[in-house]
Order: structure tokens, then sequence, then C-alpha cells
């Protein structure tokens, strides 16, 4: 198509540095389809910022108004390039004039580059939202699994639980304790302060600083600490404080969580962790061991009214103000008393077997 006259030539342009600016009001004559039914008439195509304008080339007057970023290259056809800002193509617009056709095809992607993008932007704030909820649920789902598991799991698979744990701490601590009179004192122990369901106590000889639960109840006690109690109801205290943290606890979901979400799903469909599944974990222990262990000093000193044990030796062990502030727990001595000196000795040489 021949172009128009010199008026709708294409006028100079601004030497600006982006591609909008290089095609400032350019101009073209094209022939507009406003319907597939109607005729097609020429028009005067002006670029503009981020449209392109059709105007009646005798007035002057606009037709219409096409966004740059809309419109669509639908066909190319003896020489003329067929563009429509609707993707059902009712409205068309055919050039052949070389600048101008460049000119839409480069300012369009400048301008699509450039605009704001809610589609996109939503998108990311999708995608954002997305892998926020997969991260959250991938923390949630395990912590909510493992309760779950803890809730429902019977003795039998506890024990088993607390069987490779105790396989594993034993590679930095050694196997318990096993000095018979030793043995006998703990148990003793353990019955004083729970009657009703008392817990095992076994004692480590090195690897762990702190006392530690299994899975299915039973305390693990340093031999550092026996060393260091100036008598048995300084160990109470140790004991029942250990006892209150399990109670907050439960030292399964502890193993669990070492384990992960495919041991857990595998020891509740058959009863038993993989046997590499803890592996590591007394380390874990041992290296844990070594912070300060948290305590409610009026829970303890509740556990150890009902228990009927004096509460200032722990209190001094402890050094715990909190505890050694209130009044005694049993302010007429340990009734009766935790273990009797024989025991208590015997406790001293369980490691000596």
């Amino acid at each position: 198509m021949p172009s128009g006259p010199s008026s709708l030539c294409h006028k100079p342009v601004k030497a600006f540095m982006t591609a909008l600016h290089q095609y400032e009001r350019l101009e073209a004559t094209g022939l507009w389809r406003s319907h597939p039914q109607a005729q097609r008439r020429e028009v005067i195509i002006g670029l503009r910022e981020a449209t392109i304008v059709l105007l009646d080339p005798k007035t002057e007057l606009p037709l219409a108004q096409w966004s740059l970023p809309a419109i669509l290259r639908v066909a190319h056809v003896e020489g003329f390039v067929i563009f429509s800002p609707h993707e059902d193509q009712t409205e068309t617009l055919e050039l052949n004039d070389l600048a101008m056709i460049e000119a839409l095809d480069k300012v369009r992607a400048v301008v699509d580059r450039r605009r704001k993008r809610p589609g996109r932007l939503r998108l990311g704030f999708t995608a954002a939202a997305t892998a926020g909820l997969v991260g959250a649920l991938a923390l949630w789902l395990p912590i909510q699994f493992f309760d779950f598991v803890a809730q429902r799991l019977p003795l039998a698979a506890r024990q088993n639980v607390a069987a490779l744990a105790l396989r594993d701490i034993a590679i930095i601590a050694g196997s318990p304790c096993a000095g018979a009179t030793g043995v006998a004192a703990a148990s003793d122990l353990a019955r004083r302060l729970a009657p009703d369901n008392p817990p095992k106590i076994q004692v480590l000889r090195q690897g762990l600083q702190a006392t530690h639960s299994l899975a299915d109840g039973t305390i693990l006690l340093p031999f550092a600490l026996i060393e260091a109690a100036d008598g048995p109801d300084t160990l109470a205290g140790i004991v029942l404080a250990e006892r209150l943290r399990m109670a907050q606890v439960d030292p399964l979901k502890r193993a669990l969580r070492h384990a992960g979400l495919l041991a857990a799903i595998r020891l509740m469909s058959s009863g038993s962790l993989p046997q590499t599944a803890l592996v590591g974990y007394g380390l874990s222990i041992a290296q844990e061991s070594d912070m300060p262990m948290p305590q409610n000093s009026a829970a303890l000193h509740a556990a150890l009214a009902q228990a009927v044990i004096t509460s200032a030796p722990y209190a001094a062990y402890a050094a715990d103000p909190i505890l050694a502030q209130m009044p005694d727990a049993a302010p007429d001595g340990s009734l009766p008393i935790v273990l009797d000196d024989s025991a208590f000795l015997g406790l001293k040489y369980i490691c000596d077997s």
C-alpha cells in the first residue's frame, strides 16, 4: 500500500534511550475492519506511549484505540501483516508499512516487559503462598503425625523405639551399669517415687551430662549425677524433675523427629522402626545435655510434696532460687526415707561391677 501524504509520513523523533521514545509519534496508513461484516477502510495509525490510535484520514478524528500489549499478529497475507486487538479477531488492521510493523512488534514487546503485570504478580503471590503453604505443611504435618503416633502407639512398639535409642546411646555412653546392689537400689528409688507406676532407671557411666527419658518411660541417669548428689533426697529431686519433663514432652516424639516421617509411618504400620532410623541419636542427646535443662519449679515442688520428699536438698543442688524460696515440700523430712544408707552406697558403686 502506498504511503500517505507527507503530513502522514514518519515524524522526527526525539533522541530517547528507550524503544518507546525511538518510535514516539510514529504514523502510517493501513486498512481497518471494525467487525467481520464491515468494509475495510483506510485509516491513519498513530503510535502512542502504550497504544495505537486509528484516525479517519479526512477528519483526523479517532475511530479506535488499541492497547499495544494486547495486539496480536494473526496473519501475513500478500505483503500485509494483519493485527488484531482480540483473540477472536473480530477487529483487524492490515499493514504493509515495514517501519510501523517493526515498531509495533518491538514497542509491544518493550511495553509488555515494562508494564505492570497483575497476572504475573498474582502468579508470583500464588507461587509464594503455595511455597509457604508447602513449607508450613512440611513442618506441620510431621509434627501432627508424630503426635498422632505418640497417642496411639502400644507399649511394645514404644519398647522397640527405646531399645534402638539405647543401642545408639550406648555407642557414646557404654552399656547401662549393672552392679546388682545398685540395680536393686535404682528399682527401690523408682518405687519410692512412683509406687503405682515406677519408671525403669538405668545408670550410664559416661557420655551424658543430664538425665534423659526413652520412649517406654525408662529414665537414663548419668553416673556423674549420682556422684554429685549429696544424698538420696537430692537424687529423688533429679529423677522427679526428669519425670516432669517427660510428662511435658513425650520422648517418643523426639525419637520420631530424629527418625523422620517415613520411619514414623513404618513404625505406625509395622510396630517397629528401621534398624538404622536412630543412628546418631545418642550423639544428639549428648550434645544437648550440655545445655541447662528447663524446669518448672512450682510443678517440681508439687511433685516433691506429693511424694513427701524434702525439697531443700535438691533446691541447693540445682541452685534453684524459686524452689528454695518456697516452703519445704516435706518440712518434717522425707517420709518414708528415699533410700537407706546401704542402698544409696550401692548406687554409688553400680558401675564398678
